[in-house]
């Protein structure tokens, strides 16, 4: 072991647990959906935010909605689709344990 007291591993092990029971793999599910859930609404909130501000701006107010619509998705988006893609590895992880 290490002087930091981390396990070495690399390759495909790194950061993955060789085996898991079904409460670990059912923690590793919630833990990126509910990040998934709770960025979606931000997302959401944020953008509605801005809309609401839409109707009432001329043209340049308009034009600076809706750079900061496109601030919010650029800024959030990819860490939504990164806890998309946390879960479904995790849904995949907990698929695989149940067929062995």
């Amino acid at each position: 072991m290490p002087r930091s007291g981390w396990p070495k591993s690399g390759g495909r092990e790194a950061g993955r647990p060789r085996q898991a029971g079904a409460i670990a793999l059912l923690t590793a599910l919630i833990g990126p959906l509910l990040a998934t859930s709770v960025l979606g609404a931000l997302i959401l909130h944020l953008l509605a935010g801005l809309a609401a501000r839409l109707p009432t701006s001329d043209a340049l107010g308009a034009l600076s909605v809706m750079a900061g619509m496109a601030m919010v998705l650029v800024t959030l988006l990819p860490f939504a689709l990164l806890s998309v893609r946390r879960a479904h590895r995790a849904w995949a992880d907990m698929q695989a344990a149940l067929r062995r």
